[in-house]
């Protein structure tokens, strides 16, 4: 990897990854009024593997999106 594409990865994918999260939190209380993703009828066990697997969920979606611009940057 060139240092060129790391410097570039780092910057873009936090503020992807960051973008992605409002969005997915947004669309959530747009839709139901409420964070849905935290419902105190659930064990706390479940939450916390539900918030954990969509923050990697998003994390791998962030880093291939930054993946996909840095390919088309490469091409122009």
């Amino acid at each position: 990897m060139s240092s060129d594409y790391k410097s570039y990865f780092y910057k873009k994918f936090f503020l992807i990854y960051f973008i992605t999260v409002f969005l997915f939190i947004s669309i959530d209380i747009i839709e139901s009024g409420r964070i849905t993703l935290f419902s105190f009828e659930d064990s706390w066990n479940f939450i916390l593997y539900q918030t954990g697997f969509c923050l990697i969920s998003i994390g791998f979606f962030s880093a291939f999106i930054t993946n996909l611009l840095w390919k088309i940057k490469r091409v122009k």
